[in-house]
Formats: structure tokens, sequence, C-alpha cells
């Protein structure tokens, strides 16, 4: 049987905490493996290509660490038109990310100096970020591979968000899409490197990073493939990652976009959270918990009486083993056990911090 007993000023304390952790798989803030699956490529790849840190073809407990994709106004780069077979996912996706984060009729997306019709995605789902992607704790590099087009084969750009120099935009965002940081290139460890507003007018900055989303948009032409992209001219376009737009056809660049992750070989990433606590001070005073209901503090005499065993009845002892939090009603919403019991008697007072996160 519990005995009850009210919390005091000063008995219940408040405070608030800011954490972060790795947000890849077994904890982990960076990787430097990236693995797809061949059989999501035949089925929902030309939506999405989902990215696992180990391989899924060997290792059972792979799991999904982030989703790339492509999205285009139009349609453009995948399949389906006017009369055409194809559902069009590529504008499927634009029109999903361009409802949730750009206010109504909102017909493009911004990067730095220019307005664009397509961008890339890299998407982390929630049971990953949590509350949100920590700005300022992610960087990406992305690799030119083979691909040519100007750059030199295996060049690497490295790319972080600009939050360690900026406060973030999105006021004219919806409330999901703030705050609102620019995609910049530059490190961790050396900040910025290259800020948005430096990046030349006929490509616009990297992207666009929405940490309560988990989402980091980047722009195709700022990477060397899209319409007006000068290769290798005051760091624009260095990479030359080939984005199609065909009409009506099946670009798969989605799949392109993987690659040049792939080659870059480094993904760090943190999340953060904040945990509000509140601590439980239960006070035994010294006349306080000295009895108890248990059958084994009492005997039975033999004219069949029950009583305190003797030892007890003179100094009377219990052991404290778990503290339960009621509410007015009575009812029971928490319970601490405790590592070991407590001692308590009329000369030994117990001070019992009881701590919950939420």
């Amino acid at each position: 049987m519990p005995f009850y007993k009210n919390f005091e000023n000063g008995d219940v304390v408040f405070d608030n905490a800011t954490i972060t952790s790795g947000l890849f798989q077994d904890g982990g803030s960076s990787i430097d493996a990236f693995h797809s699956s061949s059989t999501q490529h035949t089925n929902t790849g030309d939506y999405n290509i989902d990215v696992y840190r180990y391989d899924p073809s060997s290792n059972a407990s792979a799991s999904v660490q982030f989703g790339v994709s492509y999205g285009h106004r139009d349609g453009s780069g995948s399949l389906g038109t006017r009369g055409a077979t194809g559902d069009r996912t590529t504008a499927a996706i634009f029109g999903q990310f361009n409802n949730i984060i750009n206010p109504a009729e909102t017909t493009n997306f911004t990067f730095g100096s220019i307005t664009s019709e397509h961008f890339y995605a890299i998407v982390f789902n929630r049971a990953r970020t949590r509350e949100r992607l920590e700005s300022g704790g992610w960087e990406l590099h992305l690799g030119s591979g083979s691909f040519g087009l100007g750059a030199s084969s295996g060049h690497v750009i490295k790319l972080i968000d600009d939050s360690s120099t900026s406060k973030g935009t999105g006021n004219t965002r919806s409330a999901l899409g703030t705050p609102e940081y620019n995609v910049v290139s530059g490190s961790s460890a050396n900040g910025v490197h290259t800020a948005a507003a430096d990046m030349t007018s006929a490509t616009g900055s990297y992207g666009l990073f929405y940490p309560k989303l988990g989402v980091i948009l980047l722009n195709p032409i700022a990477l060397g493939g899209g319409v007006a992209a000068p290769i290798g001219t005051n760091g624009s376009a260095i990479l030359g990652i080939p984005t199609v737009t065909g009409s009506n056809s099946d670009d798969r660049n989605a799949l392109t976009f993987f690659k040049s992750i792939k080659s870059g070989s480094y993904f760090q990433a943190k999340r953060e959270e904040d945990v509000t606590s509140r601590h439980y001070f239960v006070r035994a005073k010294s006349t306080e918990f000295n009895s108890t209901s248990n059958d084994s503090y009492y005997e039975t005499t033999a004219a069949g009486t029950k009583r305190i065993i003797p030892g007890l009845a003179s100094e009377q002892k219990t052991y404290i083993t778990s503290v339960g939090l009621y509410n007015d009603d009575s009812e029971l919403l928490a319970i601490a056990k405790l590592s070991q019991p407590i001692l308590k008697s009329k000369s030994r007072e117990a001070l019992i911090k009881v701590k919950l996160d939420f």
C-alpha cells in the first residue's frame, strides 16, 4: 500500500536543453559509403532513390538513411505528357515540395538570383530527424565522378548551410518552410567558403535548407546541369552534373544525383531536439514513510492477532523501492524504480530526485 505526500513549493523544478546526436544508422554522425536497392530502381526509382549506409542486398539490418529525388515544374525528365502514357513523376514531386514550402500561387523556387523550375532534393524521414536537422550540423560532398562536361574527373565540392552567418529567412514561406537557409560551399571546420550572394547571376545559389522539414533542395543549374550554366566560371557549375530535361522521357535524374553523392563519399548530419525536463524532489522526512502494510513487516501471534514484528516495533524501519507520481484524482501517472532499496527510519531522511524528459 503506497503512502502519499503532496509536493510543496520548490519540490518541482523545470529546465530546458537542446540535444544533438548523429542521425545515421548505428548513431553515426557521418557516413562515407552509400548504397541503393536495385529492386527499387525498377519499382519506385522514378520518384525517389532510397539511400542506405550498408548494402541492403548483403546486410539484413540495413535501413534507409535518406532519399534523393528530382522535381520539375513541367514534368520534364519523366514519362507522360498530354495524351501520352506516364504519370509525370517529376511534376508530382515538384508540386509536393512547392505546396509544403512555398506560399500559395508560387510557380518556381528561388535560388539566390534566379528562379528555377526544377531542383534536386535530399529528404530525411521524421524518425531520423525527430524534431529537426541541426543547422550548421551537416556537410555534404558531391563528386563529379565521370560526368565530365568541363569538370575534372573526381572533383568534389563541399556544401553546408549559411546558418553561421545568417539567422535564416522564410517570413514569406509557410510555417513549415521557416527558417530557410541558403546552401553554400564550405565545410563544418572552416565555415562558409562561397556565400550565396557571391554565386554568379547566371547560376544562382547552390540551394536551400529547411531544418524543420529535414529537406535540402539543390539547384541543378549551379551544379552544372541546366540551361545557362557556364562551366567552371567563378566557382559555378564545376561538377557538370548532367541534368536531362527531356519531354516524355524517363531520364532518372535522381539516380544521376545519387551517383554524385556516392562519388563525393561523405555526408555528415546531426539531428537536434529540445528536451524539457521536470525534476521532482521527493523528500521523506524523519517522521514520514516509517511504516508499511507489507506482510513481511508483521507477524501473527498464537492468539491469531496480527502485530508488528517486535524488533521493528521499537525502531520502525522501511525500505523505499519505488516512487509513484499521481494526479489530484489519485491516478498513477508515472512510476520510478530505484536501483536499490533505500533504508528509511526515524533517524534517517531520504531525498529522491525523479526526472521526467518530454
